[in-house]
């Protein structure tokens, strides 16, 4: 072959490789396979790797972050693990930041699936899912996991019929569009507050403190 036709296929297939995996380190199905032991092990590694590096810190501890949120999360691991790395990235004044630019990842990935594997597709699926489940708490503050939530539900992001396919055979499941998840989240809580707020002036009481940020 050509040499100058031989580079050019090399990079042809670097960028592929690159735009197929992305910057995941796992893909969800290699994640569920990974039982509670595996996971912790993972991360301590990453925090490890933040620890003796010169610079860029938080890079190791981004991709511990994408990965546990990339995992489906039926046995709750990330409410055992996520909590050491949040700590290490305010530690660093990182974590909103960080998670931003891994939301903004998967967002931009599931908008141009053509250019990404159905495994790719379903694992950035699941990380938005994690990230709305554990947010939906948070909302009543009306801060960075409002505005995140909004984010998601503004993107209006659809899963191909190859990433449904996918899922349905891993997991059972063809789940749904995050952004509609998103979307469902932000109005019910809307209505529940308008609701606690009518019933407060029904009644003459002062609106809460919550009910008064969902105002704002």
């Amino acid at each position: 072959m050509n040499p100058l036709l031989k580079f050019i296929f090399v990079l042809f297939l670097m960028g592929v490789s690159f735009h197929s995996e992305a910057g995941l380190i796992f893909n969800y199905h290699q994640l569920t396979l990974k039982n509670l032991d595996q996971i912790n092990a993972m991360v301590k590694e990453k925090i490890k790797e933040s620890k003796l590096a010169y610079s860029g810190k938080t890079v190791p501890l981004k991709e511990a972050l994408q990965a546990i949120y990339s995992r489906p999360n039926s046995d709750d691991m990330i409410s055992k693990i996520a909590d050491s790395i949040k700590v290490k990235l305010d530690e660093e004044s990182a974590y909103e930041g960080v998670f931003e630019e891994l939301i903004r990842e998967a967002i931009n990935a599931l908008k141009n699936p053509s250019k990404f594997k159905k495994d790719v597709q379903v694992t950035y699926a699941i990380f938005l899912e994690n990230t709305i489940a554990e947010f939906k708490p948070e909302l009543k503050n009306k801060g960075f996991e409002y505005k995140m939530m909004e984010k998601i539900a503004n993107s209006s992001i659809e899963l191909t019929q190859e990433a449904r396919k996918e899922r349905q055979l891993r997991l059972m499941s063809e789940g749904t569009s995050p952004s509609e998840m998103a979307k469902k989240i932000l109005e019910n809580y809307e209505l529940e507050s308008k609701s606690r707020q009518e019933k407060s002036a029904a009644t003459g009481q002062e609106p809460s403190n919550d009910d008064k940020k969902s105002e704002e």
